[in-house]
């Protein structure tokens, strides 16, 4: 009975979710790509945080060079956080090639952390707009003149973008890419609610004037989301823009992304409970009242617990088969493990009518989600649908094993870094 429970709470919380999303995306398709018109041109300060980006900081710092928007209202800072390698010198060389035509700074702050980082720079910021961009970032030309506009009102605090992988070669790279389209889609979704709870170093920009009475914070990995809960508690709206395209580099190996995602999921939790105050407050009734309680931590809840029952019934199986074809003596612990995974049988999980039923319509409501967000975006199905299984079904288990890892992580407090 209790596992027939669990699957049916399992299959109502995953596809009241997609269907949930489909909703709100196709109420608002027709403003997906529309944006208030601005003649006006404000002042805008780039910072751009480094730390042994000496690979890709001349590439980014130049797509900075090209934006489309009046070089008098520009200012790039460059802030080195402690590098160790040529960042510095290769940032100094920019500005040198610049001089005249593009105000840039370079300044330092030894001592490791982004926030500290982008909280100094902020000091030499002029800009009524200020933008974050990370050098391992790349803008396209139209970028910048694509978000300023929403600051026409005057209750926009933040303005964030589309994020694409910088190249999609490699199985691993292309993952990403379907990850990275959707979740771009999902930002202008929740912008639609005002519940766009992070503003990344892709290129966000903010209100020079709201960002230094928050301030960047360093008690939690992901100073970005804390940033954007902070505006939005104090009553400021985060929009998208569709439109402003920039280009980021993605891990190219699983120890990389591991690092990367750990970092993400950890500073996730560590401010849903910075800011526990949002959660079920009606003050935020599409943020506080359902996104981050449901729609993310919910399903995250939900994905984990799927991802430990499937690896707890795979170490089963393995147990098992070891002793059955290789007599393999394993005793102790892997018979306490073994006997007490006995009654969630692997046969049960995959293949009772119940467990099928719940995994084929939560896959394919999963799957109509991305194939509806591809579309209303023009993006041909056609070039990813060969890879869409292994995303759904081997990637998405490996997320919810990087967010199982970072759960345990943050319980026991482990040691964090930028």
């Amino acid at each position: 009975m209790l596992y027939l429970l669990f699957m049916f709470f399992v299959l109502f919380i995953g596809v009241y979710l997609v269907a949930w999303f489909l909703l709100v995306a196709l109420s608002g398709k027709d403003s997906m790509h529309q944006r208030p018109a601005w003649v006006r041109k404000p002042t805008v300060s780039i910072l751009v945080p480094a730390r042994n980006e000496e690979r890709n900081i001349t590439k980014s710092l130049e797509s900075l060079s090209t934006l489309d928007y009046p070089k008098d209202k520009l200012d790039v800072i460059v802030i080195d956080n402690g590098s160790t390698d040529g960042t510095r010198k290769l940032a100094e060389d920019f500005r040198a090639r610049h001089a005249g035509s593009l105000k840039v700074r370079v300044l330092s702050v030894p001592e490791p952390g982004k926030g500290k980082a982008l909280n100094e720079a902020m000091k030499h910021a002029t800009g009524e707009i200020v933008g974050i961009f990370d050098a391992d970032t790349f803008a396209t030309p139209g970028c910048l003149s694509a978000m300023v506009p929403y600051f026409k009102d005057a209750s926009v605090g933040a303005v964030t973008n589309y994020v694409k992988p910088s190249s999609t070669k490699g199985l691993l790279a292309s993952l990403q890419g379907i990850e990275y389209t959707f979740a771009s889609f999902t930002k202008k979704v929740m912008s639609m609610l005002n519940s766009v709870y992070i503003v990344p170093g892709t290129l966000s920009l903010l209100r020079k004037d709201v960002i230094r009475s928050i301030g960047f914070s360093d008690d939690t990995l992901t100073e970005d989301m804390d940033a954007a809960l902070c505006m939005l508690k104090a009553g400021y709206v985060i929009e998208n823009s569709m439109d402003a395209v920039t280009y980021t580099v993605v891990p190219a190996s699983l120890a990389a992304l591991l690092k990367q995602r750990i970092r993400w999921y950890r500073g996730y939790f560590e401010n849903v409970i910075k800011h526990s105050d949002i959660m079920f407050n009606k003050k935020y009734p599409h943020l506080g009242m359902f996104v981050l309680p449901f729609s993310n931590t919910l399903a995250v809840f939900v994905g984990v617990s799927l991802t430990l029952v499937f690896m707890s019934n795979l170490l089963n199986t393995v147990i098992l088969y070891a002793r059955r074809f290789f007599n393999l003596p394993l005793a102790g612990a892997l018979d306490i493990i073994s006997a007490s995974l006995h009654t969630f049988s692997l046969g049960s999980l995959f293949m009772s009518p119940y467990s099928t039923i719940t995994y084929a319509l939560i896959a394919a409501s999963s799957i109509a989600a991305v194939i509806v967000s591809f579309r209303m975006q023009n993006i041909r199905v056609r070039d990813t649908i060969l890879i869409m299984p292994l995303y759904f079904f081997a990637y998405y288990t490996l997320m919810m094993v990087f967010w199982t890892a970072a759960i345990v992580l943050e319980l026991v407090n482990f040691r964090k870094r930028w």
